[in-house]
């Protein structure tokens, strides 16, 4: 309890000394303004990056997804690209056959970026050629909202269905209207509607009716497209069974590398050795992200550094100053009985005042920076705020800048209470 009843006194007497000089004070809060203010906006701002990145990920799939798509002969095999026929569904049955660990599989053909009209509306969007695992190897663990999705018969019999995404659906029929069982063009053929798919929502996810100009932000193409059987697509459009590319899901991701080379092994027996086909899977976007977050979190964090560095100079700095002009006062304390003690924690507490009140001062700083950084890019993107203030991070960004307040007031009260009470008496 003893060290409590010192230090009220010495707090107190700290922010006497704050009143009593308000410019001086505030000049060396600067410093640790500053430096908690970056700390706290730039953390805030790289984790939201982070959770974005993540939904982005997750948004394509997800680490569990394998996606193969069609690429061009390397150098040493161009001479037998005649042989070359890409991604093709005999492939599909092949994987199908050979590798167990694969959950699902999902032949894909890209029409192309077509009009699709209904009664003198339209829209263009992505025509998609896919099967029923479309939904889980993308990620929609969902039934359509209204409807179905392809069946195996569609398959079958190359049937002349569609499915459409929720903001094409806006797009195309007016709100009193029921999709499902009209008839819309295609690339100019005839398509039933048979399904809509539930919206998606998220981090700029929502969607809003009307022309497909207005609004849905930077994840509606996960709300539009249209889907059709890949069967009737290789039959009406492309006239072939090559594909654009191959979702797969797996099981488990601690399988992802075991299944990829696998893929790759049973693709080259295929395709006779030619290496026309890539691998991809969003674990190495992941990890390229991670590496990018990393960099970013050592500059960021080396700059809120630097300004708490250059904060605890200025700390020190005022608290020598206040010590040479106050050496008098010292003297007389210690001449009627104050400790050297005393002295130590009168001035180191005054230091944690300062960095406390600029830590404070530095943290409303900092939600101003956040909020203002988030209407910018709601205003130029049109998605929800991309950073979300933690009051862990702002703890730490409070005590950080208590820690650098202490520390540079640890040398200016150590001289304090080293003065010798004579001279500090004879001083003028």
């Amino acid at each position: 309890m003893k060290i409590f009843d010192r230090l009220r006194p010495a707090v107190i007497n700290g922010l006497r000394e704050l009143q009593a000089n308000k410019v001086r004070s505030l000049l060396s809060m600067s410093g640790i303004i500053l430096g908690v203010a970056s700390l706290v906006a730039m953390v805030t701002v790289v984790q939201g990056m982070v959770g974005n990145f993540r939904q982005f990920v997750d948004a394509m799939g997800g680490i569990e997804k394998i996606a193969v798509d069609r690429q061009t002969l390397p150098k040493e095999q161009e001479h037998l690209a005649e042989l070359s026929e890409g991604i093709t569904l005999r492939d599909v049955d092949q994987i199908r056959a050979t590798i167990p660990l694969i959950r699902n599989i999902s032949p894909e053909v890209r029409v192309g970026w077509e009009k699709v009209v209904y009664e003198g509306r339209e829209a263009i969007t992505l025509i998609l050629g896919c099967t029923p695992d479309y939904l889980p190897v993308a990620k929609r663990w969902i039934d359509p909202g209204q409807g179905r999705f392809i069946s195996d018969l569609d398959i079958l019999h190359r049937t002349d269905v569609v499915i459409l995404g929720s903001s094409i659906a806006a797009d195309l029929f007016p709100p009193n209207v029921d999709p499902l069982g009209k008839v819309i063009r295609v690339k100019g053929k005839r398509f039933t509607v048979v399904g809509l798919l539930n919206n998606i929502e998220g981090a700029g996810m929502q969607i809003r009716s009307g022309n497909s100009k207005g609004g849905g932000g930077m994840w509606r193409w996960r709300n539009s497209g249209v889907f059709i059987p890949v069967t009737t697509a290789t039959s009406k459009f492309t006239g072939n069974d090559h594909l654009t590319g191959l979702g797969l899901r797996i099981a488990d991701a601690n399988d992802l590398q075991h299944t990829v080379d696998q893929v790759e092994r049973s693709l080259l027996q295929m395709h006779h050795g030619l290496k026309d086909f890539n691998i991809s899977t969003n674990e190495e976007t992941l990890e390229s992200f991670k590496k990018t977050e990393s960099a970013f979190k050592l500059s960021l964090g080396g700059v809120a550094a630097i300004s708490l560095f250059i904060g605890g100079i200025g700390i020190m700095n005022v608290m020598l100053a206040s010590i040479n002009e106050r050496i008098r006062e010292i003297g007389v304390r210690k001449a009627v009985g104050a400790r050297g003690s005393d002295l130590f924690l009168q001035f180191l507490a005054e230091a944690a005042v300062i960095s406390v009140m600029g830590g404070v001062i530095g943290l409303s700083v900092s939600m101003g920076i956040v909020w203002l950084m988030n209407y910018i890019l709601t205003q130029a993107i049109p998605t929800q705020a991309v950073a979300t203030l933690d009051w862990k991070i702002m703890a730490q960004g409070l005590g950080f800048s208590v820690i650098v307040g202490l520390v540079a007031g640890v040398y200016p009260a150590l001289r304090a209470a080293k003065l010798d009470p004579i001279e500090a008496l004879r001083h003028e």
